[in-house]
């Protein structure tokens, strides 16, 4: 086996399946993703090849903002259907009943959170593998598997469907317009919306299957 690919599969694989086997205090998820993407951004700052655009690329957010917003509108509204089918009693329950809470998840999610997946699961993967995988289709189905798969630390199946779609759709923006902030941006749109209809629920679901 190639040795990068030996790698791949360690990072984003087993690595993944250890944070989600492991008592959530020991790696605790978000530090571990933190940790991770520092240690990416150093290495693509390192990378005199690297393509910035695909780390910044701010020129990609005034090509593509347009499309990314009429798509939010379309989609929007289907993970809104599938929030209140699997979680009817935690629908819209964030922000009614913890408004300040929300506001605030609603600021710290996209830096706490969107950030550095979107260092991990795009940028530096598209640098560093996509001689495995070329730039098409191929590219596009393993960044969103691999971008799902890091969710089986939340210990549900739900959340690894929609992150397998939601990695489809912000990596072949990314690619399609060259703007790592813009890929960020829509992933925060989505990830804002699915907490606000009460989805950040499976987080602490869990969390309880590991004990706290």
């Amino acid at each position: 086996m190639p040795r990068r690919l030996t790698e791949f599969i360690g990072l984003f694989w087993f690595l993944p399946l250890a944070v989600a086997a492991a008592p959530s205090r020991s790696l605790p998820p978000i530090p571990v993703l933190w940790v991770g993407a520092i240690a990416a951004l150093v290495f693509l700052r390192r990378q005199p090849d690297l393509d910035r655009s695909l780390l910044w690329g701010v020129e990609g957010i005034r090509d593509g903002l347009r499309g990314v917003l009429a798509r939010f509108l379309v989609l929007g509204p289907g993970l809104a259907g599938f929030a209140w089918f699997m979680e009817p009693e935690w629908f819209l329950r964030f922000p009614r009943e913890r408004t300040g809470f929300w506001a605030v998840v609603m600021v710290l999610y996209p830096i706490a959170s969107v950030v550095p997946q979107g260092i991990l699961f795009r940028t530096f993967l598209h640098h560093r593998y996509r001689g495995l995988f070329g730039e098409g289709p191929g590219f596009v189905l393993v960044a969103a598997a691999t971008f799902a798969f890091g969710h089986i630390v939340m210990h549900r199946w739900e959340p690894v469907l929609i992150t397998f779609i939601g990695g489809l759709v912000f990596v072949t923006t990314l690619l399609r317009h060259r703007s790592g902030l813009l890929a960020d941006l829509e992933h925060a749109l989505y990830g804002d919306l699915a907490f606000t209809l009460g989805l950040g629920v499976w987080l602490y679901s869990g969390a309880a299957r590991q004990g706290l």
